[in-house]
């Protein structure tokens, strides 16, 4: 069998609710019905855009005087004032961007995607501690997207926040308008009337892919919170309590089943450095689908955390290094079961947070008793450095294990152009239910950043993780058994004149060396990439690869090391522009590697706008690999590879509450003259007489999610989806695999979902 994973489709296992016999066969609709009616939350001073209000003519005001895109730090072109002031509500932010209506983009996108428009990026660190800051999003047109940033540079938009903003044209210009209440993330408290801020505000013109920011630095400096501007404002900051209550009803037309649940998540702040987090029969029934993935490796895939318990608050606890590990993975919680019960506290102050969670899940799947997780962080700020304690448990019932895992970690600015970060980390196994002995590992990374200057930077990364280091309990690390050493140089290039059709050229070279913890050598790779951005919007992309000889310890399972030969890659994609309805870009890729094959690829992707809210797009990479080595049916064989992948995505934007979003994909793999592989004393791999049987995948998704804001965070979701899987051992044409792959249902299920702010 093949990796192909597909998540996504709702699971509604018995809750708590319906083992007391509680149920709710339609109880969940009425309930919807009923909220609709009752007042939103609003605000004493409304978010319209208009800035009316007289509180606007005595604001603080800054300006985005130094372009940042590209980052030449050269006088803004346009005028861009931003004024600002603070009330018992928040934090009131309003940016006016000069621009003749006729210059103006003002195309709306779905909440949290990738914004289409002009747009004004606002990012606030609450406590300037330099350390944690979260983005607000506003595209002229009232599209919104939020997110948080860690370790200088690192972006996630899995965090929502309750925030409320508007955005106004008028002939001349364009208007963005925040307002960021005081409970929207927690902060330490101030010690006098005034509260600090560190504050980065961007504005984005589309038409001529340039920003504009009050201070000089960009996303792509590698200490780009420590230099935020600082404000003082005017400090409200206090306690707040609120109450989300969720309704759900299922329709399960694959087994004929309905399902009902109700769940309460309670958040409160006794002050604006605390907040208590409780769920209570928590639904984490997803109406957000991650991708379809077709996964061939013999490493795990990632997919990010979509459930709002644990994005909401969740900065201080996820510790990330190098390799890709995440010392705290919340997807692994609620595989197994439900959870009965989730609770967090966290706490923030001058220059020691702390925070703890723990969950216990429903014991009725494993037969067991519950599984429980739990994990406590803390952290010590200096003036330019940070060290800070993580631990994780979990026991898993299911598994017949505990898992403990203990970190320190530090980060360091020895100067305004060197950092220096690390983790130093053990994981204990105690396989207490099973015949397997228990274990201890050990893992550790060291890495630095050093700036030459403004567009010049390089980067040294070590990192070592044993065999017996296993974060994977409640963490996620795709490989152990791991020594890499990982160095880049990186520039960019802004100086080019006015006749010039180049904005902007950026140049990388980096290498990569891997061994195991017995010394093999894995490979080394040497890395070339570069961007060429252009005036009028369009870019260029390439990354050419060289990968040496080295030695393969994953891909058989546990059945073998063999050598593997040098190779090399290249791949190149061209976007033309952003300034049309009908949007595009195209990529093509060659390789002839060890493992697959002499292997070409194509991706093109257009968009079309109808409308400002109205847009269609569709996405395809096909790959064809020769002599591809792949393990099927327990056995290493190389085989002619196909695989297609088809995204099509419909989005409308109705109105400022309502959306409606369809996507379609289609994942087919096929494996022809199949040559099964051994391996022999030296290492080297030989072909043999086994059968290797030709083989065909096919997955399909289709999601259709209306969403209806009755408030920020408060909104009704109706979801249809369903899914189909076929795996064959069978050389089928395309139509054939899109047929099987669409009628071998996997899941069809209809969910009614209502989540409401009171």
């Amino acid at each position: 069998m093949t990796g192909i994973v597909m998540t996504g489709l709702s699971r509604f296992p018995q809750t708590w609710l319906q083992k007391n016999k509680i149920h709710f066969s339609l109880a969940p609709l009425a309930l919807a019905c009923s909220i609709s009616l009752f007042s939103q939350h609003t605000s004493a001073m409304e978010v319209d855009g208009q800035l009316n209000e007289v509180q606007w003519q005595t604001a603080h005001t800054l300006v985005l005087d130094k372009t940042i895109r590209p980052f030449s730090l050269a006088a803004a072109p346009v005028a861009s004032e931003v004024k600002y002031f603070t009330s018992e509500e928040g934090i009131h932010v309003a940016v006016i961007a000069q621009q003749p209506k006729t210059q103006q983009t003002a195309m709306r996108t779905a909440r949290d995607s990738n914004l289409e428009s002009d747009y004004i990026e606002l990012i606030i660190d609450f406590d300037n501690s330099k350390n944690t800051a979260y983005g607000f999003i506003l595209g002229n047109g009232g599209s919104m997207r939020d997110g948080i940033w860690q370790n200088n540079n690192s972006f996630k938009s899995d965090w929502d926040g309750t925030w409320f903003g508007k955005t106004t044209q008028t002939d001349n210009s364009w208007t963005a308008e925040y307002l960021i209440p005081w409970s929207v993330a927690p902060m330490a408290q101030a010690s006098s009337a005034q509260r600090q801020l560190g504050l980065f505000v961007r504005r984005h013109d589309v038409k001529s892919d340039s920003s504009y920011s009050q201070v000089p630095t960009s996303r792509e400096q590698p200490d780009f919170i420590r230099e935020f501007g600082t404000v003082s404002v005017d400090n409200f900051a206090s306690s707040s309590l609120e109450i989300f209550g969720s309704a759900m009803y299922q329709r399960d037309m694959l087994n004929s089943k309905n399902s009902s649940n109700l769940s309460l998540d309670i958040f409160w702040r006794p002050d604006a450095s605390q907040q208590l987090s409780v769920a209570l029969n928590p639904d984490f029934g997803q109406v957000e689908s991650d991708n379809l993935v077709v996964n061939f490796s013999p490493f795990e895939t990632f997919f990010a955390e979509r459930r709002s318990f644990f994005t909401e608050n969740q900065s201080l606890f996820d510790l990330q290094g190098n390799a890709g590990l995440r010392l705290v993975h919340t997807r692994r919680i609620g595989v197994d079961g439900d959870i009965d019960a989730a609770v967090k506290y966290t706490r923030n102050g001058q220059n020691i947070d702390f925070g703890a969670m723990m969950v216990i899940e429903d014991d009725t799947h494993s037969g067991l008793d519950a599984s429980r997780f739990a994990t406590a962080r803390g952290q010590y700020k200096f003036t330019k450095a940070q060290v800070g304690y993580l631990a994780t448990y979990a026991d898993r019932a299911s598994e017949g294990r505990e898992a403990q895992v203990h970190t320190i970690d530090f980060r360091t600015d020895v100067s305004d152009s060197i950092q220096i970060q690390g983790q130093f980390s053990g994981s204990f196994i105690d396989n207490k239910h099973t015949q397997e002995p228990d274990t201890q590992g050990q893992g550790a990374w060291f890495n630095v950043v050093h700036k030459f200057n403004d567009n010049w930077q390089q980067r040294l990364n070590l990192t070592r993780y044993t065999d017996d280091y296993d974060v994977n309990d409640l963490g996620f690390l795709s490989r152990n058994d791991l020594q890499r050493i990982y160095y880049s140089n990186e520039r960019y290039f802004t100086d080019f004149s006015a006749d010039d059709s180049l904005k902007q050229r950026r140049v990388e070279l980096a290498a990569r060396v891997d061994y195991n913890s017995q010394g093999d050598h894995l490979k080394s790779f040497i890395f070339l990439s570069g961007n060429e951005e252009y005036k009028d919007t369009s870019f260029l992309f390439w990354r050419a690869e060289y990968i040496t000889s080295g030695k393969d310890d994953r891909t058989s399972r546990g059945n073998g090391i063999f050598n593997t030969e040098s190779g090399y890659e290249f791949f190149t994609e061209y976007n033309f522009g952003n300034q049309n309805k009908f949007r595009h870009h195209i990529g093509l890729g060659y390789e002839d590697t060890f493992s697959d094959g002499q292997a070409t690829s194509l991706h093109y992707h257009p968009s079309y706008y109808f409308t400002d809210n109205y847009r269609i797009s569709w996405s395809l990479w096909a790959e064809q690999e020769k002599d591809s080595l792949l393990w099927i049916d327990n056995q290493l064989a190389r085989y002619n590879f196909k695989e297609l992948n088809n995204s099509i995505d419909f989005d409308a934007t109705i109105d400022d509450k309502q959306e409606l979003r369809v996507r379609f994909q289609w994942i087919s793999a096929t494996g022809t003259d199949g040559q099964a592989q051994r391996i022999n004393s030296n290492g080297d791999l030989y072909a043999s007489n086994a059968v290797a049987n030709d083989f065909s995948r096919s997955t399909t998704r289709l999601q259709i999610r209306y969403r209806y804001e009755l408030s920020p965070l408060s909104n009704i979701f109706l979801v249809y989806s369903r899914g189909g899987r076929s795996v064959n051992d069978l050389n089928q044409a395309n139509l054939e695999l899109f047929s099987e792959g669409w009628g071998e249902r996997t899941g069809d299920n209809f969910v009614a979902k209502i989540r409401y702010r009171f």
